[in-house]
């Protein structure tokens, strides 16, 4: 014959007690959740309207308008193409083979270059030329250099040699990488 033994095991208290507190903290949630279903009373509660299907839009995005670029009436062409570009243009005012030209308009464009500004290079030598620029540039002894900014007004005017700093400082001056 088997026999059984009980023996009584003690369980430890800090489990006893964990076990409690487990027991009153779900009693606690299921009261709340009695009292308080869905909010304030949930028999008045009316079923919720389904919201209107809103359809994407699309939204295309407007291109900025550029500002149209106002420039005085009467400026040679090339000037006001560079003008349309260019905030400051720094304009060579040259005779064709005269000696002594050809470094003073690339002097003007390595400081016109440094400066950002724009360049316009222009042969004064033939008569044509020379009469379409007369009213803008004036009496004016080629070589010359002339700083124009917009809407083409003449800020600057240089007769002779002149090095690319000056002319990068004078473009600078103007307004140009501003």
């Amino acid at each position: 014959m088997k026999t059984f033994t009980i023996t009584s095991q003690r369980i430890p208290r800090p489990v006893l007690i964990g076990i409690a507190v487990l027991f009153a903290a779900f009693a606690a949630l299921m009261i709340v959740r009695v009292v308080h279903p869905g909010g304030p009373s949930s028999t008045a509660a009316a079923p919720p309207a389904p919201a209107p299907a809103v359809l994407p839009v699309e939204t295309r995005p407007t291109p900025n308008a550029k500002p149209r670029i106002a420039l005085l009436p009467d400026l040679p062409v090339a000037v006001a193409h560079a003008l349309r570009y260019s905030k400051v243009v720094v304009v060579s005012a040259y005779v064709g083979q005269a000696p002594g030209d050809h470094p003073a308009v690339t002097e003007a464009r390595k400081g016109a270059r440094s400066a950002g500004a724009g360049f316009v290079a222009v042969n004064v030598g033939s008569d044509k030329v020379a009469a379409a620029f007369s009213s803008f540039i004036g009496p004016v002894t080629p070589p010359a250099m002339l700083i124009v900014r917009r809407p083409g007004r003449i800020l600057t005017r240089i007769s002779g040699q002149v090095e690319s700093a000056i002319v990068a400082q004078a473009a600078y001056n103007a307004g140009a990488r501003r």
